[in-house]
């Protein structure tokens, strides 16, 4: 059967072949790696290339980040802040044209990184993309979620409030003229470390942030008509709790892992996205992850949805892979029961 175009995932590797065999296991063409190198995308595949940018708080607040391009153009000293070659970045867009170029992501989470530092980064990328390939399709900074928060976290800066803030600061660059994206894109997580494990009603966390980037959206005349990808997606706790361990510090599992509660989850998703993604003009989705290792999270905590139970060639499809492929590959629903295994849906 034919992959369903609108659907792709999140990889946890770059080697061809190694893509190849979990991309065509899930039933899904196109990927994200959060890497721009096009040298290993199997022939099947499109990839979605990837621009990172220096997590590093100095390079922002002294004013450097917003001055390449105009005071620093020396690129061997771009390139020594942290940023991507721009010379790679021509060659690669020369070597890929009409490629999707993702203009990195989720930077509302880092307070340094405001909507006003990031536009001059922006443009300046923009036009190294577009001197190489005209063809070139660029898709807007995504950000974490519109105006959700967390329960139990820190908190970040509202997705909304920095996307406003990159927008009126590109306007001012430009002379009035707004950023030239061609999808604007959103990371979708309802981050939730109280009610566990999480469920199908973050879901309806999830629904609330597109429809309300959509209305966003939908009320400025230039972005009416853009499509939103949803470049991530997914859920944070799939066990029935956690622990904070100071020693290493980070976050463990607590108690049993509850596939049936992913299931859930994911199945209002993807109900919702079916049943909407034409009228929202949600164009494309990229779930969080082919695999990850969620019996022992990273510094993030995430220990929610992994569609193969280990990262090398051979391995098994999860319950909640089996869910996605079927859905791509438009065969007969599935669920997970709560013992992992893969069912039919009700």
């Amino acid at each position: 059967m034919a992959v369903d175009g609108r659907f792709g995932v999140i990889i946890h590797t770059r080697s061809r072949s190694d893509s190849q065999y979990f991309l065509e296991e899930i039933g899904v063409k196109w990927y994200l790696d959060y890497n721009h190198d096009m040298s290993q995308v199997p022939a099947t595949a499109s990839k979605v290339p990837f621009v990172t940018m220096p997590i590093n708080a100095a390079v922002w607040t002294s004013g450097q980040a917003q001055s390449i391009g105009t005071t620093i153009t020396d690129e061997d000293q771009i390139v020594a802040l942290g940023f991507p070659d721009p010379r790679t970045i021509r060659t690669t867009a020369f070597n890929n044209p009409g490629s999707y170029w993702y203009m990195f992501g989720e930077a509302n989470r880092y307070n340094f990184m405001t909507g006003e530092r990031f536009a001059p980064v922006f443009q300046y990328y923009y036009n190294q993309i577009k001197l190489a390939d005209s063809s070139a399709n660029i898709i807007g900074t995504s950000v974490l979620n519109w105006d959700w928060i967390c329960l139990g976290c820190g908190g970040y800066q509202q997705g909304k409030v920095w996307l406003q803030a990159f927008i009126n600061a590109y306007e001012n660059l430009s002379g009035g003229v707004k950023p030239p994206v061609d999808v604007w894109a959103i990371d979708a997580y309802p981050i939730d470390w109280v009610r566990t494990p999480n469920d199908s009603r973050h879901a309806d966390i999830v629904i609330d942030q597109l429809t309300k980037m959509r209305q966003y959206l939908n009320g400025i005349a230039e972005y009416a008509n853009t499509p939103i990808w949803i470049t991530e997606i997914a859920v944070h706790v799939g066990y029935d709790g956690w622990k904070w361990d100071p020693f290493p510090t980070n976050i463990e599992p607590v108690g049993g892992y509850n596939p049936d509660k992913m299931s859930d989850y994911m199945t209002a998703v993807l109900d919702w996205l079916d049943a909407n993604a034409v009228e929202q003009n949600i164009e494309k989705w990229f779930f969080f992850k082919t695999w990850i290792d969620i019996a022992n999270p990273e510094l993030d905590g995430y220990m929610g949805i992994s569609f193969f139970d280990n990262p090398a060639q051979g391995a098994s499809r999860t319950c909640l892979g089996d869910i996605y492929r079927a859905r791509s590959l438009d065969d007969p629903p599935v669920v997970c029961d709560a013992a992992g295994n893969t069912v039919p849906a009700p």
